[in-house]
């Protein structure tokens, strides 16, 4: 069961509840809301699809036997900051393990990768990663706030449908168009902000 924002207000309550190793569903929560941005993280840095699962996995389990000692201090920097250095060292550990070997994948990780693997490359990514990721959470919450041609004509219109196109398509009218965009639109922005409070 995934909860709502009043089993846990803010990212600092469920940081305190997961450091609770007997607390199962907290770690639930923990990793339903932070597995896709490691994931994503990871693919970020080139990682193939196979490589970063395992490499998730292995974040999950560093997480988890950290979790119970990590102090969150919001005058430090945010949690996933901590995560995203995590990750990097899950990553960087990774391509040094595969450095040498008989893979068979030398035409994808050489020593180029561990470029990537540095700290200010790495923030740049996680930031690139966190908003794609909030970005998507955020629209399955905000998808579901209203009808289905109120949604359909804000994604045409985002990806760059004519007005015109979206009324023929959609049997609306145009001033509908401009309105159904600008309040989900609003609606979307505001979930973003409410999520990255949430979690970042």
């Amino acid at each position: 069961m995934i909860p709502e924002e009043s089993a846990w207000k803010t990212r600092e309550s469920l940081l305190m509840r997961v450091k609770d190793q007997t607390d199962e569903q907290s770690w639930e929560d923990f990793v339903h809301y932070y597995r896709p941005f490691i994931y994503n993280l990871a693919r970020g840095m080139k990682i193939q699809h196979h490589d970063a699962e395992e490499i998730v996995q292995t974040v999950l389990v560093k997480s988890w036997n950290k979790l119970p000692e990590f102090e969150y201090d919001r005058g430090k920097g945010r949690f996933r900051g901590w995560l995203c250095q995590v990750s990097g060292n899950a990553v960087r550990d990774f391509l040094r393990k595969r450095r040498g070997t008989d893979t068979g994948n030398a035409d994808v990780y050489d020593d180029t990768m561990i470029e990537i693997t540095k700290l200010p490359e790495i923030e740049k990514i996680a930031e690139r990663e966190w908003r794609r990721y909030l970005s998507k959470l955020a629209w399955k919450t905000v998808e579901k706030k209203f009808k289905p041609h109120v949604a359909q004509a804000f994604l045409l219109a985002v990806e760059g449908t004519s007005p015109e196109a979206i009324v023929e398509e959609l049997g609306i009218a145009k001033s509908s168009v401009y309105v159904y965009k600008s309040r989900v639109q609003k609606e979307l922005r505001a979930e973003i902000v409410r999520l990255n409070r949430l979690l970042g």
